[in-house]
């Protein structure tokens, strides 16, 4: 049972509860006893004095004594009753009450307790020592009569606080219970299991929300694997399909040199094709696990435009796409090669997805502290349902991005990493069949 963690919360509960109880009843019952004794001790006070006024020296050197009515026929008093005894300076008893216990003499005043009996001495005329006392029975039977009553009532208060320390440590816990079957439904693959917020108590809403948020962003990742898996596993299936055939195609019987060079052209293309997948699947996987670093340096936006277009012009020449710059200076901090990766994938993108005759514009300027770079086409332009996704991995519009292009979908989740990692921003407007534009922002060297 106390493997529970209601039952140990409850037993601590209970053990300070207890604890407190205790000590408030011995506080409380010492408190009274020491109120009872100061009651005792100013009568004892009054019964001394009136005693000491009683007391009268002789000529001879002894005492008269006239005893309070109170010390009177001592032989008849119960023993909870004072009793008084009187020495002389020589220390010599005078007299005494008719009690059956000894009274050591005091050495001089005090007020003492001994053997459950309260003692009080004075001096008293002619250097007499008076000493008046009383059994504290009775006094010692209100206290435990009080203490007992305090106990009773002690253990009534557990027992209630007991019972209410059940309920409020279940209600406590109940939130922790939600959170604990969201976490096994989830584990058990059920992925839009989330925590009831709305009923979880105050101190733990934090805890809710953020697992909740953890939940998302486990479904969500959950959701990229798989779509990316299936993705990748899309993108190589028809290259290698492809080679395979053309394999088995070329193998089936002999072939003439021409046939031959057709078939291992088109195993080439399907090769360069898986080629350029594996490898920016590579870039992006290094990307993820922060496995591939940046070299920073000061680098011109201009010169690095320059770069990537001398690389994709072949590109744009066979679609007969017109390129036109408008190049500011413009520097910023990062990594030449791929900020030149990132220019590349923006102005391939924008040639490839363009009509035959189109036109690419480039454009670099600087913006306060910020520098911008912005790739304009005549293309086919994306639809806005898939303006928030384009870039994803591995995600095509289905009139703008077709497969038919070569293309695997990765070059602009590529770019977004490129510029996220330079601390960028980037986005992507477009207008169905007639252009899009991508504008990038990268923070700029002053």
């Amino acid at each position: 049972m106390l493997s529970s963690l209601r039952a140990r919360l409850l037993l601590w509960y209970t053990l300070i509860l207890a604890g407190v109880i205790a000590i408030f009843a011995g506080t409380v019952s010492y408190l009274f006893w020491s109120s009872l004794v100061a009651d005792v001790d100013e009568g004892l006070r009054a019964s001394a004095a009136a005693l000491v006024e009683g007391l009268q020296p002789t000529a001879s050197g002894d005492f008269d004594l006239v005893l309070p009515p109170e010390y009177r026929q001592v032989d008849a008093a119960p023993p909870s009753q004072t009793y008084y005894a009187v020495w002389n300076r020589e220390g010599e008893l005078v007299d005494r009450s008719g009690v059956d216990f000894a009274i050591p003499p005091p050495r001089g005043p005090l007020t003492r307790t001994r053997d459950g009996r309260r003692e009080l001495a004075v001096r008293a005329a002619g250097d007499a020592i008076v000493l008046v006392g009383r059994d504290l029975a009775d006094v010692r039977s209100d206290v435990l009569a009080f203490a007992g009553t305090a106990a009773a009532g002690g253990v009534l208060a557990l027992a209630l606080s007991l019972v209410g320390g059940w309920f409020l440590v279940g209600r406590a816990l109940a939130p922790i219970g939600r959170i604990s079957q969201a976490a096994a439904a989830m584990s058990g693959g059920d992925l839009t299991a989330r925590i009831a917020v709305e009923r979880t108590e105050n101190e733990l809403e934090q805890v809710a929300l953020a697992l909740n948020a953890a939940f998302d962003r486990l479904h969500l990742a959950l959701d990229n694997e798989r779509r990316f898996t299936a993705d990748a596993s899309h993108e190589l299936r028809t290259p290698l399909a492809t080679l395979s055939a053309e394999i088995e195609w070329g193998l089936s019987r002999e072939r003439s040199s021409e046939e031959y060079r057709r078939c291992l052209e088109t195993a080439r293309r399907a090769a360069d094709r898986m080629r350029r997948v594996v490898e920016r699947l590579l870039t992006l996987a290094r990307a993820d696990s922060a496995a591939l670093s940046l070299q920073r340096a000061a680098v011109g936006l201009a010169p690095v435009v320059g770069d990537a277009l001398a690389i994709v012009r072949p590109l744009a020449d066979q679609k007969h796409v017109t390129i036109e710059t408008h190049l500011d200076a413009a520097t910023v901090v990062g990594d030449r090669d791929r900020l030149t990766d990132l220019v590349t994938n923006l102005c391939s993108n924008a040639i490839q997805y363009n009509r035959n005759g189109g036109q690419v514009s480039v454009e670099v300027w600087p913006d306060g502290t910020e520098a911008c770079l912005r790739v304009r086409d005549t293309g086919t332009g994306i639809a806005p349902d898939d303006l928030p996704r384009v870039f994803d991995r591995f995600y095509r519009a289905d009139r703008a991005r077709s497969a038919d292009s070569g293309g695997a979908g990765l070059g602009l989740a590529i770019a977004k990493w490129i510029v996220e990692a330079h601390g960028g921003r980037i986005a992507c407007q477009s207008t169905a069949g007639q252009g899009t534009e991508v504008l990038v922002r990268l923070p700029r060297l002053v």
